[in-house]
């Protein structure tokens, strides 16, 4: 606040107390509870444990195998997940410690405790053996911690050996039992394979095979398809050699497509050509001879004639020929009719005779084709198993999911916490739980506790502050500040302040009244003219209540300023008081009456010092300080809240006082630091705080129990 303030009146400087050594007794406590309650907790249970321990690996992918060629692999994280908490959880299992504590017992160790059977030491390893994934890998930790490191790794090993041969015998379950029923299934396939082999080749017989395949087809149809073609062939032979036949009675003549005809061989017959040729010849002389003949002449007539009896000569010859050749042409299509016919009828006995055998062949061609079918499923299925039963023998040891990475080692040096380090970490933690513990409870802890708080939450020096009256000696203190207060007082009125002043606490029951009464009576007691003036509307059993007429008769206009005035004993001593009044319903109005009647007090008196309401619940107090100009805030340690202060702060901020002091009343002494017990003990005592404190606190408070233990035992005594 940018306003002038009233000077600090303390002689020493109040240094801000930390947390610690506000709350230390809580801090203390605290780690005096953790300590004994730790150190016998860490002489029973900590102890240093031998350790054994082997790592074996979760693979995510099955690698390549004989029946695949590529890794088979788990399709999601959480699926990983939850197959390595199920092999995790496998290692426990009963069956493979029980394998485990069997194989132990084949090289001769004996793990069991002496009141131990199988099943006790099975449970107790159940519960012992703890397994650890690694993070970030795909391993995990299999160990046991014992005080006792005889054999432990070998049993750390044999569970191992148990749970890795369990597992690869689970991830190929029943590989044995599998291979041995495989084995005696091929066996009974051989035997009906050998049986169909042996049917097939007795029809293979009958049909004239040697092949059965998926391509092969039945040859009896092949050959009852060839006779039948073979057949039709001959059907239309037939038919043609008929009609050529008939085409030749017919015409006398050999069809074009049947050969040469009887014309062409007659003209191509070399006898007729020779003697056709011998005639032309003839002819030729003839025609010479007869053509120079004339008709009478006895040489042309035979001539004539000689030539038409060649003529008759070689036609006879050539109707011979004729006549021969369409005999012999005919003969020829007769012999091809019947040749036909003959084939023909041979044939179509052959398709009758093979359409008779066309089912026996068919039953027999099918029923092979079916012994083929089951030889080759049998083979197959024959294949198959052999292909499972030489993956059962090789994959049944192969690495698989799980795998060992490192076995247990023996165990040779003792590891856990060990005493002396708990001993010593639980002392840091108690070293740092005091330290921590008042810190944060004064972080937490939202009242004004010490003077400082006021001043940072008012952001303005203290002008005064008070410690909690508890017996004479915080008495003597008080005393000795109020009259430093009022010394303050007295120097800023000499140097031409106000002497109006007004006094309100933060919240309702600040004890400003109290004070205010004794700062009255500092003054007096000093020499000064005191006036104290009850002007507060919410406090109807204050010390100044009063029967009599009052300031708030005087703002009515039923009294003067001056009738108002009355005496009221304090302490011994006589202070002028203006009380409340009798019109209490009425509150403070008039503030022009007001301000005349405190003119008129303060020309009178040397002080005027006002108790106002608490400036947070009461509207009243902020129309009196807007007139009175000068405000003394009250604020009572450990009762108000530095939220409070901060809003009273606000408020006086927009009401904007002439000037704005601060007074921290009801100081603790525990918690409002040691420079106040060191100005209570120079005060009192009236020497150094170093010189009377001979003797350090903590060796004092020793010394005070130490008698105050003498003093029970002396009780005890008498």
């Amino acid at each position: 606040m940018e306003k002038p303030e009233f000077e600090a009146s303390a002689s020493r400087s109040i240094r801000p107390v930390v947390g610690w050594e506000r709350y230390k007794r809580v801090g203390i406590t605290v780690a005096l509870v953790l300590l004994l309650v730790g150190i016998p907790l860490i002489f029973l249970k900590i102890k240093s444990e031998y350790i054994a321990e082997a790592i074996f690996q979760i693979a995510p992918s099955y690698q390549k195998n004989m029946s695949a060629d590529k890794d088979l692999e788990l399709q999601s994280n959480s699926q990983y997940r939850e197959f390595v908490n199920h092999l995790s959880r496998s290692v426990l299992r009963y069956d493979v410690l029980e394998h485990a504590l069997e194989s132990l017992a084949e090289q001769g160790i004996d793990p069991k405790f002496p009141s131990e059977d199988k099943r006790k030491w099975i449970e107790r390893q159940q519960r012992t053996i703890y397994l650890l994934a690694i993070p970030d890998t795909y391993m995990v930790r299999v160990g046991i911690k014992s005080d006792n490191k005889e054999h432990l790794h070998e049993i750390v090993n044999a569970v191992m050996n148990s749970f890795l041969r369990t597992t690869r015998n689970e991830q190929i379950y029943g590989s044995d039992q599998r291979g041995q029923v495989l084995v005696e299934r091929s066996l009974v396939l051989k035997q009906e394979i050998s049986g169909f082999e042996v049917r097939r080749s007795e029809l293979a017989g009958t049909l004239g095979l040697t092949t059965f395949g998926e391509n092969t087809s039945n040859p009896f149809d092949v050959i009852l398809a060839q006779a039948r073609e073979k057949l039709v062939l001959a059907s239309i032979d037939r038919s043609k050699a008929q009609a050529v036949l008939a085409a030749f009675k017919k015409r006398k003549e050999v069809p074009a497509s049947s050969g040469r005809s009887v014309l062409e061989m007659r003209l191509q017959d070399n006898g007729l050509q020779a003697i056709r040729n011998e005639v032309v010849k003839r002819n030729e002389e003839l025609y010479r001879t007869a053509a120079g003949l004339q008709d009478s002449h006895p040489a042309r007539n035979p001539a004539l004639e000689e030539q038409a009896e060649l003529k008759r000569r070689l036609q006879a010859n050539e109707s011979e020929f004729e006549t021969s050749a369409l005999d012999n042409t005919q003969s020829r299509f007769l012999a091809s009719l019947d040749e036909t016919r003959e084939t023909e009828r041979e044939l179509a006995k052959r398709v009758k005779q093979l359409e008779g055998r066309a089912s026996d062949f068919a039953d027999a061609f099918r029923e092979a084709m079916h012994w083929t079918a089951e030889i080759k499923k049998r083979e197959q299925e024959l294949a198959d198993m052999r292909t499972r039963i030489n993956y059962l023998e090789t994959e049944s040891d192969a690495l698989g999911f799980v795998r060992l990475i490192t076995p247990a080692l023996p165990a040779i040096t003792p590891q856990g916490l060990g005493k002396m380090k708990a001993l010593l970490g639980l002392m840091t933690a108690s070293l740092a739980l005091m330290m921590m513990i008042p810190i944060v409870m004064d972080y937490l802890d939202s009242r004004v506790i010490t003077v400082g708080d006021a001043e940072k939450c008012l952001q303005v020096r203290s002008a005064a502050w008070l410690v909690e009256a508890r017996n004479s000696v915080t008495q003597i203190l008080i005393r000795d500040q109020l009259r430093r207060f009022a010394s303050t007082l007295r120097r800023n009125k000499s140097r031409g302040a106000r002497n109006v002043f007004s006094f309100s606490s933060v919240t309702v029951g600040g004890g400003t009244t109290s004070m205010v009464l004794e700062l009255a009576r500092t003054l007096v007691e000093l020499g000064s003219r005191t006036l104290v003036v009850n002007a507060d509307s919410l406090t109807e059993n204050s010390v100044l209540a009063s029967d009599g007429l009052g300031l708030t008769d005087v703002l009515i206009g039923k009294a003067t300023a001056d009738s108002v005035i009355s005496q009221q004993q304090h302490f011994g001593l006589q202070i002028n008081v203006v009380p409340y009044g009798t019109a209490t319903e009425s509150g403070i109005k008039r503030l022009d009456v007001l301000k005349v009647a405190i003119d008129a007090w303060a020309r009178e008196f040397d002080f005027v010092l006002i108790d106002i309401p608490a400036l947070l619940p009461s509207a009243d107090a902020e129309l009196l300080i807007n007139e009175i100009g000068q405000v003394f805030l009250v604020v009572e340690a450990e009762s108000v809240k530095k939220a409070d202060v901060v809003r009273a702060r606000h408020l006086l901020e927009k009401i904007d006082p002439d000037a704005v002091g601060l007074i921290v009343n009801r100081v603790p002494l525990e918690n409002g630091g040691d420079s106040i017990k060191e100005q209570l003990v120079e005060t009192v005592t009236g020497a150094t705080s170093n010189r009377f404190m001979s003797t350090s606190q903590w060796s004092l408070r020793w010394n005070l129990f130490l008698l105050q233990v003498q003093k029970l035992g002396l009780r005890y005594k008498h």
